[in-house]
């Protein structure tokens, strides 16, 4: 017989990346409610349509985003459901709490995209750092800005998964639990290469603590342990906050940049559908601007004078 609670069911069938930050949302709401205990043994699943919309409020209050609260309210949404599924929860209350509506996002808002002088200041100022460390970040740099790595996947590559001879990497644990592989550019493979070399091809994780300039290869950096150094990193070479996940922004918004077409380019970051690549795309009004000036139907000479000589309405 199974005793999990609909919470402890329903983070059980997250990967690791996605359960962190859902679990962590959860723990706020627990909270908020001043219940006691770990978060699995909430009885987040008895939670009506009035509390949901508090807990939205409550946290839209404390300042936090559009994007934040939705996470939580996905969460909870989910739980009840999960309860539903299980029988512990009535048919009402989970029709009421669907009915929970989420908050809108301005698109144009998520995140943000270096440019490419910026790309440029951030990955030499990094090499100019000589020390294991230097060599490390400037590997982990030039990953997610030439491939577009999300955080986790990152986190989870392993010395295998790297070939410096095909110019690719594998992803053997993407979004959806789904593997593929991943083109790696030119330029970036003098950085792998250079890690590799201090690293050594020893088996393991591709990335792991440095302490004292003495590479620890018995553990591999955590995604939280990415975040803290794309941060600092960022901040030292641009005088900005920059997340992994603006990285990525940046990789998508540089190939479209690029007149990459947005289905390559939705291949190349992993996405499962190409409207999930659009919110990525931080260009600005120049680019369309741009287009429309090249916009040419080759009319002949004689129309174009016709046109130049005419009155305009």
């Amino acid at each position: 017989m199974n005793n999990q609670t609909p919470t402890a069911l329903f983070l059980s069938r997250l990967a690791p990346s996605g359960r962190r930050p859902l679990r962590s949302q959860l723990n706020t709401v627990l909270k908020l409610f001043k219940w006691k205990g770990e978060v699995e043994a909430q009885p987040f699943h008895t939670l009506n349509y009035a509390q949901i919309e508090y807990v939205k409020r409550h946290r839209l209050d404390e300042g936090k985003s559009p994007r934040t609260v939705n996470l939580v309210v996905f969460a909870l949404k989910a739980i009840v459901k999960t309860g539903f599924l299980m029988g512990v929860v009535d048919d009402i209350q989970w029709r009421q709490v669907q009915a929970v509506k989420r908050l809108a996002i301005n698109p144009s808002s998520r995140g943000k995209a270096l440019s490419s002088g910026s790309v440029g200041e951030l990955i030499n100022t990094c090499y100019l750092d000589k020390r294991y460390i230097g060599k490390r970040d400037c590997c982990i740099l030039a990953l997610f800005l030439s491939t577009g790595l999300r955080r986790f996947e990152l986190a989870n590559l392993t010395v295998s998964d790297i070939h410096l001879d095909k110019h690719t990497l594998t992803v053997k644990s993407g979004k959806g639990k789904k593997p593929r592989k991943q083109p790696i550019p030119i330029w970036a493979l003098t950085y792998i290469d250079n890690w590799l070399r201090v690293r050594t091809h020893r088996p393991g994780d591709l990335f792991n603590p440095i302490w004292n300039n003495v590479i620890k290869h018995d553990r591999g950096l955590s995604s939280a342990a990415l975040y803290q150094i794309v941060k600092a990193r960022t901040l030292a070479a641009t005088g900005i906050t920059i997340s992994p996940h603006d990285l990525r922004r940046t990789f998508i918004t540089e190939l479209l940049n690029q007149k990459v077409d947005l289905s390559t380019a939705s291949k190349l970051a992993g996405h499962a559908n190409v409207t999930t690549t659009q919110i990525y795309d931080k260009r600005d009004e120049s680019v369309m601007r741009e287009a429309i000036d090249q916009l040419n139907y080759q009319l002949n000479d004689q129309l174009n004078g016709q046109l130049d000589g005419g009155q305009h309405d």
